[in-house]
């Protein structure tokens, strides 16, 4: 059974720019956008479901039409998107040189203060 513009996490297929939810279900698919707000990669079909709720209506996106050619983003933001495992909706943004990882700033404040 073939995923319509998706592709299993054990393709060899490779994209400039991941879905970041699809990522998350363990789909390969290529990211269109990216949202500013949630500091998320959409593919054409997480744009649709994006744009419906009200909440996330004004949420700016930024194109990946003006990325380099090595890959390297020039429009979007050099900041980190991965999120925290332990805190929902934290973004992993904080190293503890002490014990050398990289944590949210919950994490920080609970565990490496």
């Amino acid at each position: 059974m073939a995923l319509s513009g998706s592709i299993l996490k054990t393709s060899e297929e490779t994209f400039d720019f991941i879905c970041t939810s699809c990522a998350e279900d363990n789909l390969i698919k290529e990211a269109l956008k990216y949202c500013v707000e949630c500091q998320k990669y959409c593919c054409k079909d997480c744009l649709t479901y994006h744009r419906r709720f009200a909440l996330l209506k004004g949420h700016t996106f930024l194109d990946n039409s003006s990325v380099k050619l090595q890959g390297q983003p020039s429009s979007l933001p050099a900041f980190p998107t991965k999120q925290c495992s332990q805190h929902i909706g934290k973004i992993m943004d904080m190293f503890c040189k002490t014990h050398d990882v990289v944590c949210c700033y919950v994490c920080v404040a609970e565990d490496h203060a």
